[in-house]
């Protein structure tokens, strides 16, 4: 079963060919091909494709070496830097890819920010990196001071600190954080692409069902099988069933 991030990146490829695939070759201006709304969305649709990419770049090399890198030394620098690249990566790619599903039009973005929003990675984002001491919580409706711990901070742990009376810690394990964070960037892009196949090549069967075989293999591979291609057109797919346990 191939990881998460590898799966992202399949659905970033087919994705990639979708738009490709209506857009050369035609005298349509893109705005026309691709259903948009203005001529310059087509300017933050590459430019958002191309960061979920760099981003994936990014966050896989933390999930491969940690926040120590792959030298390993103990140099506390170099875990600062990797922590806030990484929440830098991991917010630019849901922002990226927020981008993506408002220019494609599919329904209801607003819902979809409140789940970015609702993510652990998010919110450590926000804490440590970018609002550390300007933090709203909007439940208790007053702003708060978060740093990470320097103690606490390992290969795949963080601690963020809440500078307040009593001192509030909340350890985060980076590993899951992650997980979290690309499967819904996973599921986003999977509702982009089966209504992309709906707009952008209505009246066009044959892209539609080129298309919509390909997104359901994704899904094949989203469910833990996985999809083996021949080159001749042909395919091997495996999936698993789970077991429950008989009835005695």
């Amino acid at each position: 079963m191939i990881s998460a991030l590898e799966l992202l990146g399949k659905y970033s490829a087919t994705f990639r060919r979708m738009i490709n695939s209506k857009v050369w070759g035609s005298d349509e201006t893109i705005k026309q091909l691709l259903k948009l709304n203005k001529n310059e969305d087509w300017d933050f649709l590459t430019a958002a494709m191309d960061i979920v990419d760099d981003a994936s770049s990014a966050i896989g090399n933390v999930q491969r070496f940690g926040l120590s890198g792959p030298t390993k030394y103990d140099e506390t620098g170099e875990k600062y830097l990797r922590l806030y690249g990484l929440l830098s990566a991991t917010y630019i790619q849901q922002q990226s890819i927020l981008t993506i599903y408002r220019i494609m039009n599919v329904p209801d973005p607003k819902k979809l920010k409140e789940k970015f929003d609702a993510l652990k990675i998010r919110e450590l984002r926000h804490k440590l990196s970018s609002h550390s001491t300007d933090y709203i919580n909007l439940e208790a409706n007053v702003m708060e001071a978060y740093v990470p711990l320097r103690l606490d901070l390992r290969d795949n742990e963080v601690t963020a600190v809440q500078y307040s009376y009593p001192v509030n810690h909340d350890k985060i394990n980076i590993l899951d954080a992650i997980e979290s964070h690309t499967r819904l960037m996973i599921d986003t892009m999977d509702e982009v692409i089966e209504k992309s196949i709906g707009t952008i090549f209505k009246g066009h069967d044959k892209k539609q069902a080129e298309f919509s075989e390909q997104l359901s293999d994704l899904r094949i591979e989203k469910h833990g099988g996985f999809v083996l291609g021949s080159g001749t057109g042909s395919k091997i797919v495996v999936t698993f069933v789970e077991s429950k346990p008989r009835a005695t």
